[in-house]
């Protein structure tokens, strides 16, 4: 689901590219349900689910993350509908990074 401010290689759209956000971001926005059947069938329906490695964030490298407000706000948005359509609960933490920079922003 990585998107990165030069696109590809770095990650799998540019910051820019609206349409191939869209896409990657509604393909990514299934790992919700993935998660879900994956547990249940394995250990039965009813489980209480939650994700402990949330952000919004496109990249692990701050230097190809997207930045702007609004790609944020769309990985944002694209994530908690497609928990709470899998009802599975975010968590979100914060840790204040040693060397963090923006991340912490």
């Amino acid at each position: 689901c990585s998107g990165a401010v030069e696109g590809f290689p770095a990650g799998r759209y540019a910051c820019s590219d609206l349409e191939a956000k869209a896409e990657v971001l509604g393909q990514c926005s299934t790992w919700s349900q993935v998660y879900r059947n994956a547990l249940e069938d394995e250990c039965g329906a009813g489980l209480r689910l939650a994700s402990a490695e949330f952000s919004a964030g496109t990249h692990h490298s701050i230097r190809h993350g997207c930045n702007d407000v609004a790609t944020l706000e769309t990985m944002l948005v694209s994530q908690v509908d497609a928990a709470r359509g899998a009802d599975v609960e975010l968590f979100w933490w914060s840790y204040k990074m040693p060397y963090g920079g923006a991340f912490r922003n």
